[in-house]
């Protein structure tokens, strides 16, 4: 039986180089190509994949963060399997990413034959995280100072992640609520959650924190 995949990219070179190798695996068939989340939902409606390959962020649509997207697809069709494709290589973002669930994640420098070998894990129940996107992990995990702040950053839930991230951006609790569509006493407290388990009592604390680990966020352009 066929392995259905839709492949989303704002960019139609890549998606063709895509399907162009994932085409070519015996019992793989590309159903759908999107170029922006609203098309990704579409396409998921109408030939119900087995696996989406996707970019981390594409314009468009209204689930304008990532891991929006990647959580509403998540909710929305929990057996479906999904790869991310991103430039991302901060650390925190990638590890969001992972505790969406999704089932593989490689950066867009890998070779296209890591991809092949990800669906391959994948398609046998496996997940699979790019040797890029490991090693940043790894590297992330050994610049730690000491166990509690690992496990303080390790703690973040994935909403806790998305907060601290817009936060950490510039933007104010306000313009966060606005933006993930949440009221302002649910961004403040999970902000707030999110300070506690990093051990930060305030802004300043937070931001030191955030420049001393390497965990800066500022808002995605591309995936």
């Amino acid at each position: 039986m066929a392995l259905n995949i839709v492949v989303a990219d704002d960019h139609p070179a890549i998606s063709l180089a895509i399907r162009s190798v994932l085409q070519g695996h015996a019992g793989w068939q590309v159903c759908a190509d999107a170029t922006t989340p609203e098309a990704l939902f579409r396409a998921i409606a109408t030939c119900t994949p087995d696996v989406v390959v996707t970019d981390y962020h594409m314009p468009g649509g209204e689930a304008k963060d990532g891991l929006r997207m990647l959580g509403q697809m998540r909710r929305q069709h929990p057996q479906m399997r999904v790869v991310v494709l991103t430039m991302m290589t901060n650390p925190l973002i990638l590890r969001a990413i992972a505790e969406v669930p999704v089932q593989g994640i490689l950066l867009k420098d890998s070779p296209l034959d890591e991809l092949v070998h990800t669906l391959v894990q994948v398609e046998r129940g496996r997940t699979y995280i790019g040797r890029s996107a490991a090693r940043i992990l790894a590297e992330s995990s050994a610049r730690y100072p000491c166990p509690e702040e690992r496990a303080g950053i390790g703690s973040l839930s994935v909403r806790e992640t998305e907060v601290l991230r817009l936060y950490l951006s510039g933007k104010s609790v306000t313009q966060i609520a606005t933006a993930l569509s949440r009221s302002v006493k649910t961004i403040s407290r999970q902000k707030n959650c999110a300070m506690q388990k990093l051990g930060a009592s305030n802004d300043r604390e937070l931001f030191d924190f955030a420049a001393r680990q390497d965990l800066m966020l500022p808002q995605p352009s591309a995936g």
